[in-house]
């Protein structure tokens, strides 16, 4: 199934933002208690979880009698930033967010921006380290169709290793068909989806097939780590769940975020707001479990100064015990 897009915290690709006027974005103060009557309402109604959508909606009115949201100051992207604070502050959902302008298209733009080109979509370095072992960091997670072909290459540049550590520790999200394409190469042609989705009446979501990779995969003996830590999110943490979920990776470091829930659309609110809400969420397809709240626990559990090195000796050991 298609996860584009879905699993951002927030969209990692830059959007044309709407046009806004100086007096727009000049310090003030105001009253947000109407934009947060209408996330409270919006949360009940679209939240994926509706017995936790309604709680949340019943904390948030009680913190809006409180005055707490009565007098908010700063320019528009500042009281965005309150407004994502009191919904989180009620709703533990790390893809939860309100942001300043209209809601943005879930579509990139036909071009990656500069910025974007300057930190190579995401692929930071690709490399081979002693003793035939492949290295990738991914620092995010761009739309598939700017990310597909330097992939290929970075793939490309990894074969033939002889154990392989992909670093996604700090990548906080971003293109759900990217994580899936490096999945799956991983993975035998033709598995099943690892994931699925279900919407908030838990009924599956009717998505289109993933793409598959149209490099080869790597052979599914290979011994494969992933390195995670507290600032993997989202789609990071699909890949290490996923992964070690069909035995088919090691995870070393520490504790993820937590986000596993699904966005789609966003939703206008009052104020020139627009509220991201997730209206899905995974399961693994053989525990029928989540990292929602809770994180991927590493296999092994390493700091940022030893998670590199300690997965560089555990695939050392691994191939010394294969020669034996």
């Amino acid at each position: 199934m298609s996860l584009t897009g879905f699993l951002a915290i927030p969209l990692m690709f830059a959007m044309a933002m709407p046009t806004v006027s100086v007096e727009t974005l000049a310090v003030s103060c105001a009253d947000l208690r109407p934009t947060v009557e209408a996330i409270a309402v919006i949360l009940e109604s679209r939240y994926v979880l509706p017995a936790r959508g309604a709680e949340g909606a019943t904390r948030l009115r009680a913190a809006a009698r409180r005055g707490d949201v009565s007098h908010i100051c700063g320019d528009g992207p500042a009281k965005a930033a309150a407004l994502t604070r009191a919904t989180r502050g009620v709703l533990n959902d790390l893809h939860l967010r309100v942001a300043f302008g209209a809601p943005e298209s879930s579509e990139p733009p036909a071009k990656p921006d500069v910025d974007a080109l300057v930190d190579n979509l995401g692929i930071e370095d690709v490399s081979r380290l002693p003793g035939g072992i492949g290295y990738i960091r991914l620092s995010t997670w761009a739309p598939i169709a700017w990310a597909e072909p330097r992939l290929a290459n970075a793939f490309a540049l990894l074969r033939d290793s002889t154990g392989l550590i992909i670093d996604v520790r700090g990548n906080p999200g971003g293109d759900g068909d990217t994580v899936n394409l490096v999945e799956r190469t991983f993975l035998p042609i033709g598995a099943p989806s690892t994931l699925r989705a279900f919407d908030r009446a838990g009924k599956p979501a009717k998505w289109e097939e993933s793409k598959e990779p149209e490099w080869p995969r790597f052979p599914l003996d290979m011994p494969l780590i992933v390195l995670i830590n507290r600032e993997s999110a989202s789609g990071s943490e699909a890949l290490a769940f996923s992964l070690r979920e069909e035995r088919r990776a090691t995870i070393i470091g520490t504790r993820s975020a937590g986000a596993a829930h699904v966005l789609r659309d966003a939703v206008s609110l009052p104020g020139g707001f627009a509220l991201y809400i997730p209206q899905y969420r995974y399961e693994g397809r053989l525990s029928h479990t989540d990292w929602e709240g809770v994180g991927v626990q590493p296999d092994i559990e390493a700091g940022p100064k030893d998670a590199k090195m300690l997965a560089w000796e555990f695939l050392r050991k691994n191939q010394d015990g294969a020669k034996k």
